[in-house]
């Protein structure tokens, strides 16, 4: 289960870094804006721009986000499970909250992302703990 803190910072509407890679080990990183909880461990990531991170995603299925507070205080890190979807009920969601801000805009599609574990990266001694699943 993913502490509740560690979702409020995941989900304060800043910006979180998504690092994905292919399947040579070649890695990705990009900025994310446009993402939601949708369940205790399940995320859904907009797809406005994505290029690398989406074949990385389809191609291996694995990701990691990192996010830290606006104080640089507290930093996490989730890794997880993803699956890069254009329909269903997770696009749907995504498309409805989107709309509400950008009437004009579509995304492309969205990754549903399945945290599996979750850890501590704030500056101390338990820098790089697992907090969270596996």
């Amino acid at each position: 289960m993913i502490l509740q803190e560690v979702k409020d910072l995941f989900g304060g509407g800043r910006i979180v870094w998504m690092a994905t890679a292919d399947e040579a080990g070649v890695p990705n990183v990009a900025p994310m804006l446009m993402y939601w909880w949708v369940g205790e461990d399940t995320m859904v990531i907009g797809d406005l721009f994505m290029k690398a991170t989406k074949a990385n995603v389809e191609a291996t299925g694995k990701v990691c986000l990192g996010v830290i507070d606006e104080a640089g205080e507290k930093s996490y890190k989730i890794k997880g499970a993803a699956s890069y979807v254009t329909q269903g009920e997770m696009y749907d969601f995504a498309q409805a909250e989107l709309t509400k801000k950008k009437p004009d805009k579509k995304f492309k599609g969205v990754v549903v992302f399945t945290v599996q574990s979750a850890y501590d990266l704030t500056r101390g001694q338990n820098a790089g703990s697992l907090i969270a699943g596996e």
